[in-house]
């Protein structure tokens, strides 16, 4: 038997791999909004930075942002904790928006402030 993992150890060797928020349920919240996929993905990079959070790593083609540090706009996590952001193009003008992160409090709390801003 050989695991799906075996096709993320491109990215694990390039240093990063997303594959460690793809099967998280509880830390898991999505909404779809009426905009572009890049306006979705410039939007929530601006809402990362007003946290105060910081994005390390980030690809518009591949639709996802991870950041950290959130530490400093939610006490319930440590400053190393990552949380990932997924976009997911519907069509031109429709884009599904993930938030994820192992620490459910923390995907609920930035859930709710990345898709009200979104929704703005």
């Amino acid at each position: 038997m050989i695991s799906c993992s075996v096709f993320d150890y491109p990215a694990r060797i390039a240093g990063f791999s997303t594959q460690k928020f793809e099967n998280e349920k509880s830390g898991r919240f999505e909404e779809t909004f009426n905009m572009s996929k890049k306006d979705g993905f410039n939007k929530t990079l601006e809402i990362i930075s007003k946290l105060k959070a910081r994005a390390t790593h980030k690809s518009f083609r591949k639709g996802f942002i991870v950041a950290f540090d959130f530490s400093k706009s939610f006490d319930y996590c440590l400053d190393s904790t990552e949380a990932a952001v997924f976009f997911d193009e519907i069509d031109a003008n429709t884009v599904k928006v993930s938030v994820v992160c192992n620490n459910s409090l923390l995907a609920k709390n930035l859930s709710e402030k990345v898709f009200a801003k979104l929704r703005d």
